[in-house]
């Protein structure tokens, strides 16, 4: 027998006898939130964490299954089960966990071999929406589904009480190597121990009784003082297409646009981070209507270096508050977005949880309290290889994992926890996002529209980040509370491309004098341009137009006598001679009136604008490091 045998033997008599032992712990306040949840919808997989991944190049079942096992026996997060919370009993309200020495996890294998992609797909999102039972356990379980000789699909499900996304790159790196390990039949060679879960709970409940958890306390009172009302968004057309309860949609940002958000996080001694979340903040502005906006935004919250390679829920949302000054340019904006970052990261051991309790913010059936609007930006610093396996985007490469080829696998999660969630992922020299949206609140076509918003927003930032708030250019979407007005959503998908054309009317009208304001325009264009060969439907920013040779285009065009006096966004709205004729041919039509037929897609206006933009900022050729290292909050 050789010695890896007889460690098996071992390792399988010591977990038979510590199947027996248990201990009982206090929950954190996280947990206690997520056990309330569960109580009151146990077949709610919302907080199911998933990974997925097609596995090429000889995958072995058996060295995965003793692979998953052995993690578990590493982190007692994945052995822990879950009493009541709120049951009668001494020591029971606020519930307890259970570790065990010992629980196996769940494991499966099908024969997919005959498979159709349509039908393997329904079936790994069924296993994925299967609930955990959290009072029996486990809460951690393995789906394979061999596809072909060496080759299979892999779904690892883990509820969001025992694990968070820093934990799911921990355990995807473990696992790769102890799959290696079992493939060779030898010791996997890891650290032998980690801090459990449960020590955090106790750090946690000391810490907010010190004067620095006093501190984070008066922090976030005075913060989030006021009346805390929920977000009124629009109300959008439903779709009958739609699924009850969430949805998604991935997309990748243009090439261009991704460059020049990092360059200009350089140039503005910020992060990417803090660009993006600046934006969103100004787009959830734009469609409830208000200044002072609420988002949510997660934190790591491993403040102890002792929890880095620690399984289990440790992220704390914490609340970025935003007062949108609309004379306040992005630049600006982005400036006040950076230092309430900073003080948020400072304080933010204070449990959200507790903060609620404590706060009492008005409270509505179904909806989150405080923010209902939640903005992540991660990058795996730690595991930059697996990032593109998180989105599985299309753009996504594989990667080589444990000798083997991991090839990503689409699968919508997590998506009916807010009303509105958008995911940054920095892969690479790549952006990929994941819109999860409540289709009761954005049905399909209106989650279309806030990604093409919100592109078109920040092709305009990094154009000229000094661009007032206000004078941004957006659609229109709609008062709060009011049905939806203003453009139409294009019919493309997002997910294939990120900033599909919009669908333009087909029997609009041509507004009178149409000819005249091709030639105004033409003319205007030739002088700004200083190029002769100029078409009606060609680009403004293709020909080469920056936001500078905007602004003067924009002065020679406009009339402030008119009804409907020429704006700064309209010049971006409408970038071709045909479209902008179309615009200054309705100077006396009634405000509200949609946008004419010709208007060019905002993927051309981004590209164009922003890559002038970027290229300026990548010449100047600042090597400036991102004041927070580039990670994620």
């Amino acid at each position: 027998m050789s010695e890896y045998d007889v460690r098996k033997r071992l390792e399988a008599v010591l977990r038979s006898r510590a199947a027996e032992a248990r201990a009982e712990h206090p929950l954190s306040p996280a947990q206690r939130s997520l056990l309330i949840l569960h109580q009151t919808d146990p077949a709610n997989a919302a907080y199911n964490v998933a990974f997925t991944a097609r596995f090429t190049g000889g995958f072995d079942t058996a060295a995965f299954h003793g692979a998953l096992r052995s993690l578990v026996g590493r982190h007692a997060a994945l052995r822990t089960t879950f009493g009541r919370v709120g049951t009668p009993g001494a020591g029971a309200v606020e519930g307890r966990q259970s570790v065990h020495g010992w629980l196996e996890p769940g494991f499966a294998e099908t024969d997919a071999g005959d498979w159709g992609d349509e039908r393997l797909a329904q079936t790994v999102r069924d296993d994925h929406r299967e609930p955990f039972d959290l009072m029996s356990g486990p809460p951690i379980r393995a789906r394979v589904y061999r596809t072909a000789p060496g080759e299979a699909v892999v779904l690892l499900s883990v509820h969001h009480i025992v694990c968070d996304f820093w934990s799911l790159g921990l355990m995807l790196a473990e696992l790769e190597q102890l799959y290696r390990a079992e493939s060779e039949r030898r010791p996997a060679n890891l650290p032998a121990r980690n801090a459990p879960y449960t020590d955090f709970v106790t750090y946690q409940r000391d810490l907010i009784a010190t004067a620095r958890g006093e501190r984070a306390r008066a922090y976030w009172h005075g913060r989030l003082a006021g009346r805390l009302e929920p977000t009124a968004w629009p109300r959008f057309e439903p779709d009958p297409a739609d699924a009850d309860g969430g949805a998604s949609i991935v997309f990748a940002f243009p090439d261009a646009l991704a460059r020049d958000v990092f360059a200009l996080a350089r140039e503005a001694g910020s992060t990417p981070y803090v660009v993006l979340l600046t934006a969103f903040q100004i787009l959830i502005g734009r469609y409830t209507g208000r200044r002072d906006v609420l988002i949510g935004t997660p934190v790591a919250g491993r403040t102890d270096p002792a929890l880095a390679e620690s399984v289990g829920n440790f992220v704390n949302p914490v609340v970025l508050r935003a007062e949108l000054d609309g004379a306040a340019s992005f630049g600006e904006l982005l400036g006040r977005a950076r230092r309430t970052v900073a003080e948020a990261l400072e304080h933010q051991d204070y449990p959200f949880e507790r903060l609620v309790r404590e706060l009492s913010p008005p409270r509505r059936d179904g909806r989150n309290p405080i923010f209902q609007a939640m903005f992540s930006y991660q990058q795996p610093h730690r595991y930059p290889a697996h990032a593109g396996l998180y989105v599985a985007d299309e753009g996504a490469a594989p990667v080589a994992w444990a000798g083997l080829t991991a090839v990503p696998f689409r699968l919508a999660q997590q998506d009916d926890q807010l009303e509105l969630v958008l995911e940054v992922v920095h892969d690479g020299d790549r952006l990929v996002a994941v819109l999860k949206h409540r289709t009761s609140v954005f049905p399909s076509a209106a989650a279309r529209q806030v990604i093409r918003c919100y592109l078109t927003l920040l092709g305009a930032v990094v154009a000229n980040p000094r661009h007032r708030a206000d004078d941004l250019p957006l659609p229109a979407v709609g008062d709060p509370g009011s049905d939806r007005v203003g453009d139409a959503v294009g019919a493309g998908d997002p997910a294939g491309d990120a900033l599909a054309d919009a669908a333009a009317p087909a029997d609009e009208p041509a507004p009178a004098g149409l000819g005249a304001q091709e030639r105004r325009v033409t003319a205007v264009w030739r002088q700004v341009l200083g190029r002769e060969a100029i078409g009606p439907d060609d680009n403004f920013f293709d020909l080469g137009g920056n936001s500078v040779l905007l602004m003067q285009v924009h002065q020679l065009l406009t009339d402030e006598a008119a009804d409907r006096p020429l704006t700064v966004p309209d010049l971006f709205r409408y970038p071709t001679v045909t479209s902008l004729a179309r615009r200054l041919g309705q100077a006396a039509a009634p405000v509200g009136e949609g946008p004419g037929r010709g208007r060019a897609s905002s993927r051309r206006v981004q590209l164009a604008d922003g890559a002038a933009r970027g290229a300026r900022l990548r010449a100047r050729g600042r090597q400036r490091v991102d004041g927070d290292g580039g990670r994620d909050a």
